[in-house]
C-alpha cells in the first residue's frame, strides 16, 4: 500500500471511530431505529384493519344477497410498508449526515489537528479523502443495518417474506439514501471548512436543511392539485390519463412552476426516486426496474449530480490553505 493510500485509510478508521463513540450520532441512530419500527408496526395495523373492514363488507353483503357488489380483497405489497421509513430518513438521516460532516471537521479545528496535519507532507485531497471514506463507511454501516432491521420488521411484524425481487429494490433505495445522507455531510463539512466560527457552519447547514427538506417538498406537495385528495384528485373523479394531461396543459405554466420549486430539492429527488422503487407510488408498484429507471432517471441523475458537485467544490476548497485554517 503506497503512502498516499495510508494516510487514507488511516483518517477513514478514525472518522469511523469517533463517530460510534459520540452520544449524540448513537442517539440519533437509535431514535431512527424506534421510528422504522413504529411506523413498520403502524403500517401493518393500518393493513390488518383494512383486511378486518373487508371480510365484514363481505359478510354484510353475503346477507343481503348482494354478492356482485363484493370487490377483490386488498392486496398487501410489503415495502409500501416503508413510507414511513423513508420520510424519517429524509428528515432524520439528513440530519446525521450534517451532524457527522460538522463533527468531522469541528474536532480538528478545536483540537488544532488540522492544522498539525496541514503542516506535515501530506496531500490535501488525502485528508477530504480519508474523512469521506470513513464516514461513507459508517453511513453505508448504518443503512445495512437499517435494510436487516426493516426485512425483519417485515417478516415479523408483517408476517412476509421478501421476495428477491424486493431486496434489490430495498438495496437501491438503500444506495439512493446513502447518496442523500453524503450530500448533506459534505455540505456540512463544506461549510465547516470555509467559516471561521464553527456555530455559523452548523445555523446555516440547518436553515438549509430546513428549506430543502422541509419547506420547499411541502410547497411542491401543497401546489400540486392530485395531492389534495386521499388517492389523488384525478383518480377520484375517474378522470383517465389522457384527460388528466390535456386538463394539466391548460395550466402549464403554473406546473412548470410548481415543478421547477421541487427540482431544486434534493430530497423531493430523493423521495421520488425511493417511491418508485418502492412502489409507494402507486404506478410504479410491482413495475420492474427497467420501467422505473426509464421513468426516474432523471431524478437519480439529479441526486448523484447533487451530491458529486458538492464533493468536487469540497476538494476545490482544500487549494486555498488559508481558507481551511481561517487564516486572514
Amino acid at each position: 500500500m503506497n503512502r498516499s493510500a495510508n494516510v487514507v485509510f488511516t483518517i477513514a478508521r478514525k472518522e469511523y471511530s469517533d463517530a460510534i463513540k459520540n452520544k449524540l450520532f448513537l442517539s440519533l441512530l437509535v431514535f431512527l431505529m424506534i421510528l422504522t419500527l413504529v411506523s413498520i408496526l403502524v403500517a401493518s395495523f393500518s393493513f390488518q384493519g383494512k383486511v378486518l373492514d373487508y371480510n365484514t363488507s363481505v359478510q354484510l353483503l353475503k346477507q343481503l344477497g348482494k354478492l356482485s357488489d363484493i370487490k377483490p380483497q386488498p392486496q398487501f405489497f410489503p415495502l409500501q410498508m416503508l413510507r414511513g421509513v423513508i420520510n424519517y430518513l429524509e428528515i432524520i438521516g439528513a440530519i446525521i449526515g450534517i451532524i457527522l460532516g460538522y463533527l468531522s471537521i469541528a474536532k480538528e479545528k478545536g483540537n488544532k489537528t488540522l492544522q498539525l496535519i496541514l503542516s506535515r507532507p501530506v496531500k490535501r485531497s488525502d485528508i477530504i479523502s480519508g474523512k469521506i471514506l470513513g464516514n461513507s463507511l459508517l453511513i453505508i454501516s448504518v443503512l445495512s443495518v437499517i435494510a436487516v432491521f426493516v426485512y425483519l420488521a417485515v417478516w415479523l411484524v408483517g408476517g412476509v417474506k421478501l421476495l428477491p425481487v424486493e431486496v434489490l429494490k430495498l438495496s437501491l433505495a438503500i444506495v439512493a439514501s446513502y447518496i442523500y445522507i453524503m450530500f448533506f455531510f459534505i455540505l456540512s463539512s463544506i461549510m465547516s471548512l470555509k467559516l471561521k466560527r464553527l456555530p455559523h457552519a452548523l445555523i446555516i447547514c440547518f436553515v438549509i436543511w430546513l428549506i430543502f427538506v422541509l419547506i420547499i417538498p411541502q410547497i411542491g406537495d401543497t401546489m400540486d392539485p392530485d395531492n389534495q385528495i386521499p388517492g389523488g384528485f384525478f383518480q377520484s373523479m375517474h378522470i383517465a390519463k389522457p384527460q388528466e394531461k390535456e386538463i394539466m396543459a391548460k395550466f402549464s405554466t403554473y406546473e412548470t412552476t410548481r415543478n421547477a420549486l421541487e427540482e431544486s430539492s434534493v430530497t423531493k429527488h430523493y423521495e421520488r426516486l425511493c417511491f418508485a422503487l418502492l412502489g409507494i407510488k402507486e404506478e410504479y408498484n410491482q413495475k420492474d426496474l427497467s420501467f422505473i429507471f426509464k421513468n426516474k432517471w432523471n431524478d437519480l441523475l439529479w441526486l448523484f449530480s447533487f451530491f458529486l458537485v458538492s464533493a468536487l467544490f469540497e476538494y476545490s476548497i482544500l487549494i486555498n490553505k488559508k481558507k481551511i485554517l481561517g487564516e486572514d
